[in-house]
């Protein structure tokens, strides 16, 4: 059995001008990302989305994962949300975000804004075992909630 390491340091470099990363208070889950000096500044309609480069490469461990998300604040008042996320931890190029305008206003992003958060989380690196249905069933149906999914615990 494989177990996790915890880690205390993010190893990073900077291929071009930008703000360190950093997080806002000390016990805070997400470390800050922000848009490179170098970046021209961009509207994005609603509908839109783009790809930023960040200017930073990291180093993520075996068995942990780098995962981009919104900022509360970004996300609820400029309604920017992240696409694609995962950073595997065999990756050495520079990470970007993916971001959408889910909203109904156009939204400027511009260099310095701080516009994501990163959360490292450790991940299971479990193979994939392919079983038939009916040995699935016979295992894996012995739950009280069975497949009950989308609205089966109600609304109220």
């Amino acid at each position: 059995m494989k177990y996790f390491i915890d880690f205390e340091e993010l190893i990073y470099a900077k291929t071009t001008e930008v703000k360190s990363p950093i997080r806002g208070h000390e016990n805070d889950a997400g470390i800050d990302f922000f848009v490179p000096d170098n970046f021209e500044k961009v509207t994005l309609l609603p509908n839109e989305d783009i790809k930023i480069d960040s200017g930073i490469r990291v180093i993520v461990p075996n068995n942990w994962a780098f995962i981009f998300k919104e900022k509360s604040g970004v996300a609820t008042n400029r309604k920017l949300t992240c696409g694609a996320a995962v950073i595997d931890s065999g990756y050495r190029g520079n990470v970007h975000f993916h971001l959408f305008n889910n909203g109904t206003e156009p939204q400027t992003i511009e260099a310095g804004d701080k516009i994501t958060q990163a959360l490292i989380i450790p991940v299971s690196l479990c193979q994939p075992k392919e079983i038939s249905l009916e040995e699935y069933e016979k295992m894996y149906n012995d739950t009280s909630r069975g497949s009950k999914g989308f609205g089966s615990t109600g609304t109220k």
